[in-house]
Parts: C-alpha cells; structure tokens; sequence
C-alpha cells in the first residue's frame, strides 16, 4: 500500500543517503547513483556526512569501484575518531551526576551506543542526550556548574535555574569535545503523562558508555523517542537507529501505538512507521501500523505536528501562526511544550518609562568606576523597576551582547543587544528597563553579569574568542521607578 508522502518525510540528498543505506539492494543502488549525479562531494553537508559513514559499510556491494570510496572510508575514520574523543570527555558528566546521585538516562545516539547498536552502522554522534526528572534539574545543573560545563549558548546558571521549571533541555560544553543536552522531558511537545513517565524509569535498562555504567531506555520506549523526534529532525539518523531497533530487538508494537496515543504523538510516529515502511521497505508489521493508524489525534496535536516540520528559523508566517496556536490548544489539554526563553526574564528593547524620560526617576549612587564584565550594586528602598544605563567600546565587527542580571543570587533578567560595526571604537551606550521582582524588602544586591555569545572553544583563535566573548562595560547610570 503506497502512503502520500507526508511533509515530515525526509527528502532530497538525505532521502536517497537513507534508501541507499537501508532500502533493499535494487533501490540502495539507484538511490546511491542519483545522489551521485546530483551531488559534488566537495559541497556535502553535515546530515549527509553522518549518513555516508553509515553507507561505507554498504558500499563495497553497491558500487565497489566507485572512486568516492577512500575519501568516503575517511571521513568515516574521522568522524567515528571524533565520536569516540567527545564520548571520552564527555563521561565526565555521568560521573558527576553519578557522584551526586541524581538519577539519569541517556537516550537516542548514546543509547544506540551502549547497546552495542552503533558500531554495525557506524554511527556518527554529535552531543549525549540525558534526561533526568524535571525534580532534579536544579540539582543537575549545579553538578553540571561543578564539574566545568558551560551552558553553549552563553547563560548563567544563575539564568538557567530560573528557567528550570519551563525550558525542557539545554546543551552543554565542556573542554574540546565534551558535549551534552540535558532534558528533563524527552519530547519537544507530549502530553504530560507522569505514570508512563514513572514506567519509563523503572523499565530502564542497565548498559554502559564509556566504560560508565547508564540507564538506557526499554526497546518499546526508545522506539517511540525515536519516531517522536523523526518529524522535527533534519538528519536521518532516528531512521538508521529505527532499523537497528526492528532487526535486533522486540518491539510491543501495540504498547507503541498505545503510548504515542496517550502522550499526544500520533501523527510524528505514524508518518515515521510509514516512512520506514514504505520509502525504505523496513519490516515493520502490518498490525503496527494498522494499531497506529487507529489512535484519533485531536487537531491540535495534528497541527502541532504539521508546523513544526521546519526548524523554527526556516518556517513560513502560517507555519509559525499555526505552531502558536497549537500551543494554545495543546496547553489547555495538559501538553509540555519546549521554551527556549521565558519572556518575563528576558529583556530586549524595553520600553522606557516616562518618569525617567521628564527625570523623575530616581537615580542610584556610588557606582563602580570602569570597564569590566561584573559590576555589583546595592538598592536601597528598591521601587517596582530598574533602569541601566550601560556604556561599551564598540566592536570592531558587530554582533550580539548579553548580560545576565540576579537580584540577590537570584536570576532576573538577560538582557540582549548589538554593537559594532560602524564606528568601531568609540563609545556606544544601551539603555534596558527591567522589572524588579515582587515583595523585596531592605536592602538588595544586584550583579550586572557580561556574558559570552555561545561556548568558547579552548582553541579558539583571538578573533573567535573577540567575538563569542563577554565585552566590558560600564554603569553609566542606575536609576529606581
């Protein structure tokens, strides 16, 4: 039975590395000979190099004498050497977290890993995804803080714990290879479902990486993960580990179709197993499709699916009207959603108020002298909001400024802006107006943090880290309104 090709499908160059990689030999081969034709080998990107490290073990079949073998076979060494490196340095979390006895488990590539599915496809990996229980994340971050992780896009922990209990996973980085994604849920969107998330941990399996001993997802469980995150992935990746899960393991396909129903993920797994089944004629059972198809998915839940096909900086103006209000449909029917910034905290171009503008506010004295990236100050009798002031050298290329703002050891605000560019060098000031939070009383320290644009490699050249680092400023006015 032939399926109309879903928008979750993946397509082009990726499509036929898939087929070429999976499908039966006929359709492997003319797979393999349209990207060929297609394709130079010189402009290949990140999503098909992880895919070509798959097809070298297929290739000596498909076309032997083909001349992209030796510089396929090392881009594969290459990569497997690279995934090995970042597993090593990256074991370091599993110790700490182990130390402090939090509870975690690794899943999608790291598990494909520790369960000895990784090395027949030689797959290539990027970070580790770890979840623990959104109860531990604080915790989880503070054993990440200790251990020297640095959060990849530049916030503070302090930034980061206040957003514990509405973002649903953060990357990590640490020394030259290290590289994790920390969650506390294992879904971009699902329905909260606490009691299958309690079966979930304790039908986890006992595996090891990097000589550590993990917990791995029960096969039926990383199955769903897998066609979960199949509709939002660019990579075809989960396709690969799909198939190592259908050849080597037992899979409850109704239990499958029974929890994707329950967590709201119907149409991401369902246009997975027809994807499987029929552009790639994987084995996957009528019954399993047959039991899938038969779960109603509420329109939200569709609709959620359908707009966030695209990754979010690619998506059309209807993708994004659409994925908003499946957010407020899904909300409302007890769904978990992945929230990048919680907009009360985080502070762009604020508007001003008019009492500061006709210099009725009050201003703040003794402020720190001079440039530099943390300056400390006391409130005395604190109003309802805060005005900074902040003045800056220029870049001499413009890009992004950050600032992160704790309110006695407490994060907030981050306060975003640009700079650089023209007039390089000279002086440039911004002005951000933030709320103070509610019911403070006496005195308040508040820390004004410059912050990196994302991690800074330990080899990053003087110009890199010119531009991904933190740049010093000066208070150049404080005033309560």
């Amino acid at each position: 039975m032939a399926w109309r090709r879903e928008r979750s499908w993946p397509d082009g160059h990726v499509h036929l590395l898939l087929q070429a990689v999976l499908a039966p030999e006929a359709q492997a081969k003319a797979a393999w000979q349209a990207w060929q034709a297609r394709r130079n080998f010189d402009d290949i990107v990140w999503t098909e190099m992880r895919l070509l490290a798959s097809l070298s073990v297929r290739l000596p079949q498909l076309d032997p004498e083909t001349p992209l073998r030796p510089r396929i076979d090392g881009l594969t060494k290459q990569l497997w050497t690279k995934t090995q490196l970042s597993l090593r340095e990256t074991a370091s979390a599993f110790d700490r977290l182990a130390a402090d006895r939090i509870p975690f488990l690794v899943f999608k590539g790291g598990a494909q890993y520790a369960e000895g599915l990784a090395a027949a496809t030689r797959r290539i990996m990027g970070d580790v995804d770890i979840l623990v229980r959104p109860e531990d994340t604080v915790r989880a971050l503070d054993s990440l803080a200790a251990d020297g992780w640095t959060a990849t896009n530049g916030e503070s922990f302090e930034y980061l714990r206040e957003l514990a209990n509405v973002r649903l996973s953060g990357n990590f980085k640490k020394g030259e290879r290290g590289e994790i994604d920390l969650h506390n849920s294992p879904f971009h969107f699902a329905r909260i479902q606490p009691l299958l998330d309690e079966a979930m941990w304790r039908s986890a399996q006992n595996a090891k990486l990097a000589l550590r001993p993990i917990l791995v997802p029960a096969p039926t469980d990383a199955t769903l993960l897998l066609l979960a995150h199949s509709a939002t992935s660019e990579s075809g990746d989960w396709a690969i580990d799909l198939a190592a899960r259908i050849d080597r393991q037992a899979i409850d396909w109704g239990l499958l179709a029974s929890m994707a129903h329950q967590r709201g993920l119907v149409p991401a797994c369902l246009a997975g197993l027809r994807y499987a089944r029929q552009e790639l004629s994987l084995p996957v059972p009528d019954a399993a499709l047959a039991a899938m198809a038969s779960r109603p998915a509420a329109f939200g839940e569709r609709l959620k699916y359908w707009s966030n096909v695209r990754d979010r900086s690619d998506r059309n103006l209807l993708e994004k009207a659409g994925n908003r209000l499946a957010d407020r449909l899904l909300r409302h029917q007890g769904f978990s959603l992945i929230v990048k910034d919680r907009r009360a905290i985080t502070v762009t171009r604020p508007r001003i108020p008019f009492r500061w503008l006709l210099g009725l506010a009050k201003p703040v004295e003794g402020l720190p002298d001079g440039r530099s990236l943390l300056h400390t100050l006391t409130l005395r009798q604190p109003r309802r909001s805060l005005i900074l002031k902040l003045t800056l050298e220029a870049p001499a290329m413009s890009r992004r400024l950050f600032f992160d703002i704790t309110c006695n050891g407490v994060a907030i605000a981050r306060l975003r802006s640009r700079a650089g560019g023209r007039g390089a060098g000279r002086e440039v000031s911004r002005t951000f107006h933030l709320p103070l939070p509610n019911g403070l009383v006496g005195d308040i320290s508040v820390a004004i943090n410059a912050r990196p644009v994302r991690f800074i490699p330990p080899d990053a050249t003087d110009r890199e880290a010119a531009a991904l680092g933190p740049t010093p400023f000066q208070l150049a006015g404080v005033w309560t309104a």
